[in-house]
């Protein structure tokens, strides 16, 4: 790989990483968008075969441990209600192509044994797959930790920052990391 090549790369990944939180944020601050707890959620994107399917991943990509899976604090209803409404026709479009092939290579298969074979794949057959659940799995991750039950019960959170203290040890904070 050319330097100049990897360098693009590492530049695109971190745009995008950087970008997530921060969309999501921005949108968030204008449209509440809650999680439905003990009622039905109408998918606005995805079918709702579909829907089982994501929450499935989800469980899988973030399950519960000694905090919430991602679909008990409603990251499945976000990665809905943020496609299905936030998405321009052509994004729908593009991701709704990755998540057929994602689902066509992951069919009648052990979920947990296929995501990791697809996550080392380098294929080219497999790519559109790849991309669908990396896209999953990004927005799994950015959603879960800017939830606010994880942000608050789980990691450190200050809603009005104090003074800034350039090297801290995390003990001194409640050995848990920053939310967003």
């Amino acid at each position: 790989m050319k330097r100049r090549e990897l360098v693009k790369m590492i530049t695109l990944g971190t745009g995008g990483v950087l970008c997530i939180p921060l969309s999501n944020s921005l949108l968030i601050a204008c449209k509440k968008v809650d999680p439905v707890k003990n009622s039905v959620f109408t998918p606005r994107f995805f079918n709702e075969q579909e829907f089982l399917f994501v929450q499935d991943l989800l469980d899988i990509i973030l399950p519960k441990t000694d905090s919430p899976s991602a679909n008990k604090v409603g990251v499945d209803q976000i990665i809905d209600t943020m496609i299905g409404t936030v998405y321009s026709p052509d994004q729908q479009e593009a991701f709704n192509t990755k998540f057929t092939a994602l689902k066509k290579y992951m069919s009648d298969k052990n979920m947990s044994v296929v995501i990791q074979e697809l996550i080392m794949s380098d294929a080219e057959n497999d790519k559109m797959a790849k991309n669908a659940l990396m896209d999953l799995k990004q927005q799994a991750v950015a959603y879960y930790l800017t939830t606010k039950e994880v942000a608050t019960n789980y990691l450190n959170y200050l809603p009005v920052p104090g003074a800034y203290e350039a090297c801290i040890s995390l003990e001194s904070v409640g050995g848990k990391g920053w939310a967003l």
